[in-house]
């Protein structure tokens, strides 16, 4: 005798999605409230998580000192044009940038450009003027001592890797202190054999380099024409040539201009 077929009525229809709702919904619970939701692609670890809430933090600071420079500087653009400053407790009530309106920035750019011109005006003057000099005012009445008795070799140069004088002198010549100073560095070194420093007034600093010996530590103090080194062979020179450098305020100045080599 042969079988039926069943056919599925609409009670199957009904329980099959209902069983399938139930099976997603247990997925769900299962993947929400358990280690495996960090499986999922993209979703964030307690570490990401700990990490976007510390740069919203941080955000959030940066904003509020950006908002605090750009009210100074609304104040500051204020106070430049003759205006009456913001009051702090503006802050609180309206965006900065409101403060900065169109007349306040102009007219600072104005004064802005105005004392640029200025002070290129003054900058140019004072070129021309060191330049007509050919001494910085402040050590035209300074009496320098030679380094020691020799021949330039090389002369000064501004520009270029080249802001000293090589001198040159018969080994075993004296290299002495052109003024009274402190010794602030006496060094060996392969690149440039024995050099020292030495601090004097009038913001003045003078540099041996290349020595073949050194006559002073650091600490000494040294009055002019001291010997502070002593002239010999070098890996990187010559025999009896030495690099000498003299600063003022940091700057590199041709020491020819102030002692007669």
């Amino acid at each position: 005798m042969a079988k039926k077929e069943r056919k599925f009525g609409r009670l199957d229809y009904i329980s099959l999605v209902a069983a399938g709702l139930v099976l997603m919904f247990l997925t769900y619970l299962l993947i929400a409230h358990t280690p495996l939701r960090r499986t999922i692609p993209g979703y964030p670890d307690r570490e990401t998580q700990k990490a976007a809430a510390e740069n919203y933090r941080k955000i959030d600071s940066l904003e509020k000192v950006i908002d605090l420079w750009a009210f100074q500087v609304a104040n500051i653009q204020r106070v430049a044009t003759g205006r009456e400053p913001l009051p702090l407790d503006s802050m609180l009530f309206t965006r900065v940038e409101e403060a900065v309106d169109e007349e306040t920035l102009g007219a600072f750019e104005t004064c802005d450009s105005l004392l640029r011109v200025r002070m290129e005006g003054i900058e140019e003057e004072m070129r021309n003027r060191a330049d007509s000099q050919g001494k910085i005012t402040a050590l035209q009445d300074v009496k320098f001592t030679l380094p020691l008795k020799g021949t330039l070799r090389a002369p000064f140069t501004r520009t270029g890797s080249h802001p000293f004088v090589e001198l040159s002198a018969p080994a075993g010549t004296n290299v002495v202190a052109i003024l009274d100073g402190r010794i602030v560095s006496a060094e060996w070194s392969e690149l440039e054999g024995c050099s020292l420093k030495i601090q004097h007034d009038n913001d003045l600093t003078s540099i041996v380099r290349y020595a073949g010996k050194l006559s002073r530590n650091v600490g000494d103090a040294v009055k002019a024409g001291t010997t502070v080194a002593v002239v010999g062979q070098t890996s990187e020179l010559s025999d009896g040539t030495i690099q000498f450098e003299l600063r003022y305020r940091n700057q590199a100045v041709d020491p020819a201009t102030y002692l007669p080599f």
